[in-house]
């Protein structure tokens, strides 16, 4: 049976929450710098903290992939800043 285009589209948004939490919060905490300038490094510091708060808790591990999306987050951040 053909999945349709709003079925994949939930499966896609289910299966990766992680990366999408580390985008959200990179990218929130980034954009924050319109009001504060030093918070321009804050989606980094966010994303690195989260690893290794990870790789500090035993259900959890250190991820590359969450690292990436999370720096993809700070980046966009910077851009929509204009920073």
């Amino acid at each position: 049976m053909r999945i349709n285009f709003v079925d994949r589209v939930f499966e896609m948004l289910y299966d990766y929450q992680e990366e999408q939490l580390h985008f959200f919060w990179a990218f929130s905490v980034t954009t924050l710098a319109v009001f504060w300038q030093p918070l321009l490094v804050s989606g980094l510091v966010v994303t690195v903290a989260k690893e290794v708060l990870d790789h500090k808790h035993p259900r959890h591990k250190f991820s590359w992939k969450d690292m990436g999306y999370g720096i993809a987050g700070w980046i966009v951040g910077l851009i929509i800043v204009g920073a």
